[in-house]
């Protein structure tokens, strides 16, 4: 089943997962999707990162 969410509610509901160290394979896809629109909409916008080698 589809449904349409906002994406402060995907992004709570991601964030929820994480810190309940849930895995979040479920959501591949809407990763992806909502990497895609923060690209186009925040294009310019900086993230602090833990980068791991």
């Amino acid at each position: 089943m589809q449904k349409e969410i906002t994406i402060k509610e995907f992004t709570a509901e991601l964030i929820q997962r994480i810190d309940a160290e849930k895995g979040i394979d479920c959501c591949k896809d809407e990763i992806k999707r909502f990497a895609d629109m923060a690209a186009a909409k925040m294009p310019d916008e900086k993230i602090l990162v833990t980068w791991k080698e």
